[in-house]
């Protein structure tokens, strides 16, 4: 699990810079993944699911737990996945 944004120094409310370095940070980790395939042979899948653009706080109880699971159920292996209010601000920011 990583998180972003979750103090004032690191929390951009203007810019949401702390939604699109956790979206890069996601992107790497897929980069990543191929690399470690290529060069070792395997066929590792991974699911990765962002949420949480609105609240800017952490928390591992409640809602976020519950849209984290069904992320993980209904994830496609090797595509991030994210909640609507997180592809508005990563759309409006150019990401596909």
């Amino acid at each position: 699990m990583a998180a972003s944004g979750l103090n004032a120094a690191t929390y951009d409310r203007e810019g949401r810079s702390h939604i699109a370095a956790l979206a890069d940070y996601a992107m790497h980790l897929m980069e990543q993944m191929k690399y470690i395939n290529e060069h070792s042979f395997n066929n590792f899948q991974m699911k990765i699911g962002v949420i949480g653009a609105r609240k800017p706080q952490y928390d591992i109880w409640g809602n976020t737990v519950n849209v984290s699971s069904r992320m993980d159920s209904t994830g496609v292996p090797d595509r991030i996945q994210v909640t609507t209010d997180l592809y508005q601000v990563l759309a409006a920011k150019g990401y596909v």
